[in-house]
């Protein structure tokens, strides 16, 4: 007697509700049918959820992966308009100095050009790097020749053949520059 009310107690726990037990303690066809009906509508409803959120997640990705695109493409797109106006003026200086024949007229609209390229390249945080007279830096500058000079301590920037710039403290290109040497005193006792 108490083993079919531990079987029944068995089966009340097991599936959560109560299930029709037979007096020699199993459960009825139709229980586990219902049952199993119950299991398989369940399975299908988390499969749908899980097919569904398979697709949601598929979207996700795509749609990250063409906002990354349209960002990478179009991500000089403000500083390029703001060079525009840059270009305009260097088209008038041209324009005007070929109608006036003065060169003086062109180089002020130079000049005029690269202040404002400079104000474009303060915006967006471009610095030119200090060389001439400077210590060399092989981070900052590259050196194509050295100059013996008595004037000059050694390893000083004499002079610059092409500006280098920095972007926020990251080098966009490094100063091209000479760098001096002390001249050696057996070659200034012989000269």
């Amino acid at each position: 007697m108490e083993e079919r009310e531990d079987k029944k107690e068995e089966a009340e726990t097991s599936s959560g509700m109560v299930e029709e037990v037979s007096p020699a303690g199993e459960v009825s066809i139709e229980t586990l049918k219902d049952e199993l009906g119950k299991k398989e509508a369940e399975c299908k409803e988390l499969g749908d959820k899980y097919l569904r959120a398979l697709a949601e997640m598929d979207n996700f990705r795509k749609r990250v992966a063409r906002e990354q695109s349209e960002s990478v493409k179009f991500a000089n797109e403000k500083i390029l308009c703001d060079l525009l106006s840059v270009v305009d003026n260097m088209e008038r200086a041209v324009l005007h100095s070929r109608e006036k024949k003065d060169f003086d007229i062109l180089i002020d609209g130079l000049e005029l050009t690269m202040k404002e390229f400079n104000s474009v390249f303060d915006k967006y945080g471009v610095k030119c790097i200090e060389s001439v007279g400077q210590p060399f830096d092989p981070n900052r500058h590259h050196a194509v020749a050295i100059i013996e000079s008595e004037s000059h301590q050694d390893n000083t920037i004499v002079e610059e053949f092409r500006k280098g710039y920095v972007l926020n403290d990251r080098i966009l290109r490094p100063s091209i520059v000479s760098v001096s040497k002390k001249k050696e005193e057996t070659e200034t006792k012989q000269g």
